[in-house]
């Protein structure tokens, strides 16, 4: 091969890496564009989907409101419920973790009284207050129910306080004007795992009957 040959062949060659080069950058920046074309009609659709969602929950809650108007039951019991909480937890059914409501929060009032107004229809419906099992934490988080928490803080007192308000633990199902709301409610707030509620328990005792934590008898029956 002379030396004109060559230096063609070597320049044929170096223009040949040079275009695949080029081809594969360029392949490369279309699978990343239409990966990110992909990723976002997906986000549209979520967030689609998301707002839908949050929507229909909404017209499902004004229609509560118009339904029942301010007609709500009171909650009582002079043991177990002596004061309102110092904040409400909610477990959704479908959620690993928990929506807290301080006392500040604009919904705290209405969210209580629809809570306090389906725990009293409750406990007519179910004498044996199975609906207030103190399930431990880590049989919420896997039992597939939904839970209202009532939590207090009570300081230095001790459960055999007068003043002690033990946390109120109430499961409820989705069929009920408090879940439809706290799910509405809930929809934007941040999620708190498990490993961030700042206490080991809710309940003192989460080995006793709903009846028993709820009267006096889990004094004697430990």
């Amino acid at each position: 091969m002379d030396l004109l040959t060559l230096e063609l062949w070597n320049r044929e060659k170096i223009m040949g890496e040079h275009f695949n080069k080029k081809f594969k950058n360029a392949f490369a920046i279309i699978v990343v564009i239409i990966a990110s074309f992909g990723m976002v009609i997906a986000i549209d659709i979520n967030r689609v989907h998301y707002e839908e969602k949050y929507s229909s929950l909404k017209a499902q809650v004004e229609k509560d409101e118009a339904d029942y108007g301010d007609n709500y039951q009171k909650f009582t019991n002079t043991y177990a419920y002596k004061k309102e909480p110092d904040r409400i937890y909610f477990k959704s059914s479908d959620k690993n973790g928990f929506y807290l409501f301080e006392k500040d929060d604009e919904n705290y009032e209405h969210l209580l009284e629809v809570s306090e107004d389906r725990m009293a229809y409750s406990v007519m419906q179910d004498f044996n207050l199975w609906c207030f099992t103190p399930d431990s934490i880590n049989t919420m988080m896997t039992s597939g129910d939904n839970y209202i928490i009532f939590d207090y803080d009570n300081g230095d007192l001790n459960e055999y306080d007068y003043d002690f308000q033990k946390d109120l633990i109430f499961r409820f199902t989705e069929k009920t004007r408090l879940y439809r709301l706290v799910t509405y409610l809930s929809y934007y707030k941040d999620l708190i795992p498990r490993e961030e509620l700042g206490k080991e328990e809710f309940a003192t005792n989460t080995n006793i009957s709903g009846y028993k934590y709820m009267t006096y008898s889990d004094y004697y029956n430990d």
